[in-house]
Parts: structure tokens; C-alpha cells; sequence
């Protein structure tokens, strides 16, 4: 009776969307009990899409995020079934008629009225799944791009180009032809209520080199199916904004030495005036040499890369200390301007005016193994930076948080080609944290082990081997690397005494640990005095590892712990 009344006074208090339909006075509503939420719009769609996780609740505890899809007419509120079951959002046609999605590895057509499902890209000789999932969930699509405001088309993303689908012939028609170039193109969204395309729209969208990491613009001429590059060059360009009643536009050009001030345009695009110069003392700083892109190959034989960025001055031959910054895929930053803030990784030009180089590698992993393949995966991108004579060996040190907190604090039970590691919020114990809770969304941890990040595959009962195999605790005895340690005691996503265990193990084994705990402190550092003072100890802690400076008086005392 208790648990009934609980239940009851829960559906008190929970609200539902209804529609006010000015002309005919009429209320709609449109989620209830069984179709809780809604994704809403303000456009002139007849129908909106709902969903509900509702019968997924424990599944998604172990299994990842699942939901219940619908079509739900604004006009008389009835909800059509889109798909059950499902991990990926599907794409609702403005009429309501049509639904696509992504399921079995094919972009799906499903006629809401006939409930006939259609293959879409079963016969198209391109790639609509990511090949750059490397985790032990089905296989998501590249997403949509939208829909023809008469819904007789679906835009759907490839991994290089845009198709259009009919949807009463399911023919396509490849909108770009990205593929030969390297280059993915993705219709740039400026307006949040934009309901769909017409069949004459010229579209504003981005044309992103994979191998070269250059992002541009161009337009798309859905009448003719023609793309014009406007806006080009070796730099990052994001248009960001549109004027609500005028032809101008705002877009942000950027490198790792140009700050991405503001250019305001017409949709010609030809004659850009530049309105904000926002960071001039970058002059005053050795900002580091220019960016360049480190090709080798992944655990499996895959060819990847890395951003590297050498010091300021640096000399053709120079052997110099690096520091590694990692985290999965980095070397879409080539072009990336280096935001100036401190937080929970390195500032670059902190490093780059100090004699250091800085390589953003980026990392795959083998599924049940992500441990051994990570690893080997950054011995391969570190030993390229000695072959090509700009690391010293000696001096190479480490830095990830987080995910990539696990990783190096992995890494160095395998491997003493770091001289020292800097790892924050790591996992170190897989057997413990399986059956944790992510203190922020209340999850328990079981998904992230079982179909998610640290990609087991497997539950902890069916494999206990992996879950130790891929623990760095219980290789602690293996680490000859010094490692320096950072934990908020208020981590809302990685349990802290994760950061505990390791350390006591390391120091039970007779290592070199350090431990640094930030009071009241969630997963990433968030008062701006534990943010310098963690940037200013990181600095601290390579310089005497990787450079040979005095340690600081923090690292060969530590600090006295305070009763509150």
C-alpha cells in the first residue's frame, strides 16, 4: 500500500505537454502516462515525436539508452508506434506520415500509415554505419539531415556525403561527392525552428577534410545538386550565427595561432568584414611552432594521427621533452584555436613556450581489451615522435583525465616508456567500479562496462579475467613510472576512492605516487583557484621529471592534512 501511494503522489507532480490551437480554441494534449516526453518545435509540422524509456529503466542500468519512439498528431493527439526498443532517435517527417532511423546497420523507412519498413541504403554503395564505433553496442548511422517541408524526402548523412531519399520510390540521390577529396559534408543548422527544407533551398554546409582536418563552407544547391566552396583556406571556419531578419551571417575563422574573432557576411559570402579583434597580447607570447599532423598506425594495423606542436623556436633536429594529451580521437584539432583557461588538462601554450611540445594522439581500442590495445596504440604514436628525432625518449610524459585517466594510469603497468604521468578521475579498479553509481544521473555504472566506454563487452559474472586484466590496481607492483594523481572528493561520475585504490597499491608496492585531493570538488575542477593551483602543480611536477628542475616542496613533503 505504501509503494502504491508513493506511486500515486509521483503522477501528481508529473506534468505533461498539451497543444492550444489559437483558431479553433482547442486544447490537445499531447504526452501522457504512456508517451512521457516530447521532442517540441515551434514549426508548422502536423506531428511531433515522442518517446519513453519507461520500459527500459532496468535495461539501461547494464544495457545503455533505450526508448520507445511515436508520432504524436498535434491535432488530435494520437500516437503512432515509430520504432520500440531502440538506442538511436529517429527523424520524424512534418507530415507524421514518415519516420526514418537507423536499425540493423541501414538507414530504415517506415510508412506510419502501412507500417511497411524500408532498407534505404541496403543497395547504396556508400557508408551509412560509423566506422569509427569500436564499442560492444550495435553500430549507430551518421544521422539526418532533415526533411523536405512536403516530406517526399529524408536528407540522410554517409560518412562523406548528404543523400536524398524519395519516399515513395526510395531512390536516392547523392547531394554531394565528398568521398573522392576526403571530405564529409553536414548541412550547418542556424535556426533551432527550421522544420524543413524547400526543394529549391540553397544550403549553407560544412566541408570537413578528414585527412587534413581543414573545416570550410560551402553551399548546396538542392534544385541543381551542386556544391560552391565560399569560404576556404588552412584554418577552421564555422559559421555560427544568422541574423532573424536580415541577410547577414557571423562565422569565426581559427588556428592554433588565430584567435577566432568574429566575421560578419551576406550570404554571398564574398566580401567579409572582420568585427572583433579579441585577443591581441597573443602577439607578446611564444605561442609554439605551427601544428602538424603525425601519421602511424593503431594497435590493429590502422593508419591514425596526431597533432604536433612543437615548442616555441624549435630547431630542425632539436630532441625535446613532450607532453602527451590524449583522450580517444584528438586530431580533429589541428586547426583548433587552444582555448586559454585552466582546468583539468594542460593550457598548450602554457608548454609551448616552455620547451616543450605538445602531441594529440589519436587512440583505438579492441573491444573486451581496451587496456593492452590503448596502450599499444600510444607506444606506436609516441615511438613515430623518436623516429622522426624530435622526442627525447628520456623526457616524454603523460596527461589524460578522465577516460584517458584510466588509460595512462593503465598504461604505465605496461609500458616504461613514460618517464612520468599525470592522470586524473582514473578508474583503477574495474571489479569496484562496475557496481558503482554515477553520482549525477544516479546510473548505476554497469552500462559504461558491459555496452559502453570501457568497452568489456561482457557483465563482471561472465568475465571476471577482463575486468582484472584491464585494472591497473592489480598491476601496480609492474609501475615504474612516477604518477601524479588528481580527484575531486566530489566526483559525480567516477567513484574517488578509485583514485584511493590505486594510490595505497602503489604505495603498498613501494612507488612513486602522489595524490591530490581537491575538497568539494566534482569530476571536472570547477573554483578557479584549484584550477590554477592544479595547472601550476602539473607544470611543476613535469619540469622536474621531464626537465630536471628541483622538485617543488609539495612533492617531497606533501601537505598536512587540515581537521575540519
Amino acid at each position: 500500500p505504501k509503494k502504491k501511494q508513493q506511486g500515486k503522489n509521483k503522477k501528481k507532480t508529473r506534468h505533461y505537454s498539451a497543444v492550444f490551437h489559437l483558431k479553433s480554441q482547442k486544447a490537445v494534449q499531447l504526452s501522457n502516462e504512456k508517451v512521457s516526453d516530447l521532442a517540441l518545435n515551434t514549426n508548422r509540422s502536423q506531428s511531433v515525436l515522442g518517446y519513453s524509456n519507461q520500459a527500459h529503466l532496468e535495461k539501461i542500468m547494464y544495457g545503455g539508452f533505450f526508448a520507445d519512439y511515436y508520432s504524436i498528431n498535434i491535432n488530435t493527439g494520437e500516437q503512432t508506434p515509430i520504432i520500440k526498443n531502440s538506442p538511436f532517435t529517429p527523424s520524424l517527417a512534418p507530415n507524421g506520415r514518415y519516420a526514418a532511423y537507423f536499425a540493423q546497420s541501414q538507414v530504415q523507412l517506415k510508412d506510419l500509415k502501412t507500417n511497411k519498413v524500408t532498407a534505404l541504403s541496403k543497395a547504396i554503395n556508400a557508408t551509412f554505419a560509423d566506422d569509427k564505433h569500436d564499442y560492444p553496442s550495435p553500430q549507430p548511422g551518421y544521422g539526418f539531415a532533415g526533411w523536405l517541408n512536403n516530406s517526399s524526402q529524408v536528407l540522410v548523412y554517409s560518412k562523406y556525403d548528404i543523400w536524398a531519399f524519395d519516399v515513395n520510390t526510395q531512390r536516392a540521390e547523392r547531394l554531394t561527392n565528398g568521398k573522392p577529396s576526403n571530405t564529409q559534408y553536414r548541412v550547418i543548422k542556424l535556426d533551432k525552428n527550421h522544420a524543413g527544407f524547400a526543394q529549391n533551398d540553397t544550403l549553407l554546409v560544412s566541408a570537413i577534410n578528414l585527412k587534413s582536418k581543414q573545416r570550410e563552407v560551402a553551399k548546396l544547391d538542392l534544385a541543381s545538386q551542386t556544391v560552391t566552396n565560399v569560404l576556404s583556406g588552412k584554418k577552421r571556419i564555422d559559421v555560427v550565427k544568422k541574423a532573424k531578419h536580415a541577410d547577414k551571417y557571423l562565422f569565426t575563422e581559427q588556428t592554433y595561432h588565430q584567435f577566432p574573432d568574429y566575421y560578419q557576411s551576406d550570404f554571398s559570402f564574398t566580401a567579409p568584414k572582420k568585427v572583433t579583434h579579441l585577443n591581441p597580447q597573443m602577439a607578446d607570447f611564444a605561442w609554439g611552432e605551427k601544428p602538424e599532423l603525425i601519421s602511424y598506425k593503431g594497435f590493429d594495423g590502422e593508419d591514425l594521427q596526431g597533432v604536433l606542436i612543437k615548442p616555441a623556436g624549435y630547431k630542425k633536429g632539436d630532441k625535446v621533452p613532450v607532453v602527451v594529451y590524449f583522450y580517444r580521437y584528438m586530431s580533429q584539432r589541428m586547426y583548433d584555436f587552444p582555448k586559454m583557461e585552466l582546468n583539468h588538462r594542460p593550457n598548450f601554450p602554457m608548454f609551448t613556450s616552455n620547451g616543450y611540445a605538445i602531441f594529440l594522439p589519436d587512440i583505438r581500442f579492441e573491444i573486451g581489451h581496451p587496456g593492452k590495445s590503448s596502450t599499444q596504440t600510444m607506444i606506436n604514436a609516441t615511438q613515430k615522435l623518436i623516429d622522426l628525432g624530435i622526442a627525447d625518449p628520456d623526457k616524454i610524459g603523460l596527461q589524460g583525465h578522465s577516460w584517458a585517466g584510466y588509460q595512462s594510469a593503465f598504461m604505465i603497468t605496461q609500458t616504461d616508456m613514460f618517464k612520468a604521468v599525470v592522470s586524473g578521475a582514473p578508474v583503477s579498479n574495474m571489479t569496484s567500479a562496475y557496481s558503482g553509481i554515477r553520482l549525477k544521473s544516479g546510473l548505476a555504472r554497469q552500462f559504461q562496462y558491459e555496452t559502453g566506454q570501457s568497452r568489456i563487452g561482457k557483465n563482471l559474472f561472465e568475465a571476471p579475467e577482463l575486468y582484472i586484466e584491464n585494472s591497473p590496481v592489480f598491476f601496480a607492483d609492474k609501475v615504474n613510472t612516477p604518477i601524479l594523481i588528481m580527484f575531486g572528493d566530489k566526483d559525480d561520475a567516477v567513484p574517488w576512492h578509485e583514485g584511493v585504490q590505486y594510490y595505497l597499491a602503489l604505495r603498498r608496492a613501494g612507488k612513486d605516487a602522489t595524490f591530490l585531493q581537491y575538497e568539494g570538488e566534482p569530476h571536472h575542477l570547477k573554483k578557479f583557484p584549484n584550477q590554477v593551483d592544479f595547472s601550476v602543480r602539473m607544470m611543476q611536477y613535469f619540469d622536474h621529471y621531464l626537465k630536471g628542475k628541483p622538485a617543488a616542496k609539495w612533492m617531497t613533503e606533501g601537505e598536512p592534512f587540515v581537521e575540519e
